[in-house]
């Protein structure tokens, strides 16, 4: 290991513009003195860390290195007493990165990722809760003033103009929402929200919004799980109501089947062998939650009163209609729920309430989309759509409001624990409640339950984070709020109208579709831990939201497109089946004539890559760890990316910041006291980003490092890893079973196939991996997949 110098000399003339020189010496091996440029020194051998100091620094100095020596090469500089911090990401270390060689035809990275949010050390002065220092004054060893910032964009930018969109067949089209100059208008509130995102990430901030994640969600469980299910009727005694559940042994679970559907759904003319059962007095349908009477035959409705007819002699059974709907292929029957003078009940409480109604409202949440459309066309949910696979009716519980609410004459089917004594049944031994016998089934906690306290969004304003302190705060539910000690403003774009933006034409350019949130795949967006690690390949989806024990990933983020071949964006318009180099055209919708209706969006234009725009940012009583955080994001290393703008799944918005020191002047408190009490010039502060930026990486590191470097700190490194992208030659985009494109975008097919294969969990950002197209490797994965528990509180099946 040998020791040196390099020195940095900064000039600044009489119109307060700087010119900076380097120098680097040192006394090789050989005992001779040697003096060389430092710019002739590769910038992937020297830490990202000294780097930044050097090129950032607006003041003379000398800083001591150390460095390995390999005949003339030099390898490894860092500063003295710091550590070599390009290990984690070795091809961000010079723009010159050589692209792989081949694309991986067998792997692909998912558009999205998450930086983890590991539990936060809220007393901490800095990077912990405190209530803000205010605006009132200017504090002596605190920082105000501007900073001058230069956009360049990397991919192209959508900017789309809401106010001038237009509408055919509910297909909507953007424009590029243009300035009074006719250049691309990039909104400074878009600019914030970009910056406010990734501040948060790299502070470990408290989230700004959590919302609507305090119910707990469901997910599909398997058609064997449903057979022990029990139909249960709500009741109201007295001023409380109790759950009954119905044990009617002449039939199989307590319901008698209710002939009603021809094997196309549909309610069967009179004459037709499968025809609709109705009362035998009026001849009407029999409709849902009606009370009646009934006679049997081996399980099945022969015959049908309502309960207060005069009924005829017989064997005649009391019971209450479930009209579920023609919500599968070939259903037939619906059901009556048949009432036993044993049957037994149990009173409903808060427990119970919620099985119900955080499970219905999942089903209509995740309906919602698909219900608009329905109404849109005038189709009524119930309405069966014809003989093709997935045409059938939609379930009573999708679109019909009341059922939200657990209330007297609700329907439904119950699963209890294992081993549950029916002569001295407890509330606790309800598992579920469910609309249907094979139904969603709830996760045991909620999404809020996993994500530790520390990182809720603050409550009042002795809890604000960094993020909260230095952009502002809004409390989520009541009254409560601070203004932020940071304002982004005089956007302006620096290239040429004609330059700066791409017309396609009146039509545009149908966009691809672009993915919901589904955090109920737990195997992307659930953690083992409280730390966002990522679970373990072979789990069963149940067992994600199973423990408090388990953690969310962190915060969503899109990572670079890395390694795009050139003319990737080229002709847009023209939609292009064959790839470039092993990449398709993934931001462009393939579907021939459908390419536009509600589901996509279609552009008139974009901005270019290489558009340059300048901002300024201005800042007041910042702390050097609350100014170093935000001085790190506006210069982090080479071929590193912040995404702004839409799209960015796709690929659109990756950009690059600079600060243009020349431009800036922040000064301390004390700083500008002198300048308003001087009656003369006054020369500005030297500038040295590097040393509030050391601040904040030496805060992070002590707090989160363990004896890492700040580089390796677990959110700095996702973060850092979705700025550069991945370098193994495995492209960005949605979870699909082939490399090319499908036209009909049947990306559910991916998850399907994982869910009867290997089980695969979307790996950490920081490790680069990615998913293999074929996640089916192991087709006996799913064997024994009936036998997995009915309740994720109980002991974890394994994969066989």
């Amino acid at each position: 290991m040998s020791l040196g110098n390099v020195k940095v000399k900064v000039k600044i003339n009489k119109k307060g513009n700087s010119n900076r020189s380097f120098e680097f010496s040192y006394t090789n091996s050989k005992g001779q003195f040697v003096q060389k440029p430092f710019t002739s020194i590769p910038e992937e051998q020297i830490s990202i860390a000294l780097l930044q100091k050097v090129k950032t620094t607006m003041q003379t100095l000398t800083v001591k290195v150390l460095f390995e020596e390999e005949g003339d090469r030099i390898l490894k500089m860092r500063e003295e007493g710091q550590p070599w911090d390009r290990d984690t990401l070795p091809e961000a270390s010079s723009e010159a990165s050589e692209a792989p060689k081949n694309v991986n035809p067998k792997n692909f990275h998912n558009p999205y990722n998450f930086v983890p949010a590991p539990p936060r050390k809220t007393d901490d002065p800095e990077l912990g809760d405190r209530k803000p220092v205010g605006h009132g004054c200017y504090h002596s060893d605190r920082w105000t003033g501007r900073i001058s910032v230069k956009l360049k964009t990397i991919t192209p930018l959508l900017i789309p103009d809401a106010s001038e969109m237009t509408e055919n067949k509910d297909h909507k089209t953007y424009p590029v929402r243009l300035g009074a100059d006719g250049k691309p208008y990039l909104p400074p509130t878009s600019i914030k929200g970009m910056l406010r995102s990734a501040y948060e990430a790299v502070t470990n901030s408290r989230l700004s919004v959590f919302f609507k994640h305090d119910k707990r969600l469901a997910y599909r469980m398997s058609a064997t799980e449903g057979t022990t299910a029990k139909p249960a009727r709500v009741e109201k005694r007295g001023h409380d109501l109790y759950l009954r559940i119905l044990e009617e042994s002449s039939c199989v679970g307590g319901a008698a089947k209710l002939p009603r559907y021809d094997k196309y759904g549909k309610s069967p003319d009179k004459g037709e062998k499968h025809q609709a059962l109705k009362y035998n007095s009026t001849k009407g349908l029999p409709q849902h939650g009606v009370r009646v009477r009934v006679q049997l035959s081996k399980g099945k409705v022969t015959q049908i009163q309502r309960w207060d007819d005069n009924i005829p002699g017989g064997d005649w059974k009391l019971g209450w209609v479930c009209v579920t709907g023609a919500n599968i292929g070939g259903k037939q029957n619906e059901r009556v729920f048949i009432q036993n003078g044993s049957d037994v009940s149990v009173k409903v409480n808060d427990n119970i309430v919620e099985l119900w109604e955080d499970l219905i409202a999942d089903y209509q949440k995740t309906h919602e989309k698909d219900l608009a459309e329905r109404d849109k066309k005038g189709i009524s949910p119930s309405a069966y759509l014809g003989n093709k696979p997935g045409e059938t009716a939609w379930s009573r519980h999708v679109y019909e409001k009341s059922e939200a609410k657990l209330q007297e004459g609700t329907l439904c089917y119950v699963e209890l624990q294992k081993g549950y004594d029916l002569d001295n049944l407890h509330h606790t031994d309800i598992v579920a409640l469910q609309p249907v016998t094979i139904s969603r089934r709830l996760y045991d906690v909620k999404p809020e339950d996993l994500l530790p306290k520390s990182l809720h969004p603050a409550e009042n304003k002795q809890e604000l984070s960094p993020a909260d302190r230095v952009f502002g705060w809004v409390k989520q539910n009541g009254k409560g709020s601070y203004k932020g000690h940071l304002r982004v403003h005089s956007v302006q774009c620096q290239t040429s109208k004609e330059k700066a933006i791409a017309h396609f034409g009146k039509s545009g350019v149908p966009l691809a579709i672009l993915g919901q949130p589904k955090p109920a795949q737990t195997r992307f967006y659930c953690a083992e831990d409280k730390n966002g690690k990522a679970i373990e390949k072979g789990e069963y989806k149940e067992h994600g939201y199973e423990s408090r024990d388990r953690g969310l990933r962190g915060r969503k983020v899109y990572p670079h497109h890395n390694h795009l071949p050139e003319g990737y964006w080229d002709n847009p318009a023209k939609h292009r089946t064959d790839d470039i180099n092993g990449y398709y055209q993934e931001y462009r919708r393939h579907s021939g004539e459908n390419e536009r209706d509600s589901q996509n969006r279609s552009i008139t234009g974009w901005v270019n890559p290489g558009t340059e725009f300048t901002f300024d940012i201005d800042v007041s009583n910042l702390s050097n760890v609350e100014l170093g955080g935000l001085l790190w994001l506006l210069s982090l290393p080479n071929n590193s990316h912040h995404r702004l703008g839409g799209g960015k799944p796709l690929g659109f918005g990756s950009v690059r910041l600079d600060i243009d020191l020349e431009n800036s002047d922040w000064r301390t408190g004390q700083d500008w006291r002198e300048f308003y009490r001087s009656l003369t010039p006054i020369t500005p502060t030297s500038l040295d980003p590097s040393v509030c930026i050391r601040d904040y990486q030496n805060a992070v590191q002590q707090i989160y490092g363990s004896g890492k470097s700040f580089e390796k700190v677990s959110f700095i490194a996702a973060f850092l890893r979705s700025s550069t992208g991945f370098n193994d030659g495995s492209p960005i985009h949605y979870p699909r079973t082939n490399a090319k494109i499908d036209p009909e975008g049947k990306n559910y097919e991916w998850f399907t196939d994982n869910e009867g294969g290997d089980l695969w969990s979307l790996p950490s950002l920081e490790s680069g991996k990615s998913l293999p197209l074929k996640s089916r490797t192991n087709q006996k994965a799913a064997q024994g997949r009936g036998n997995a528990p009915t309740s994720a509180a109980t002991e974890r099946a394994k994969p066989s």
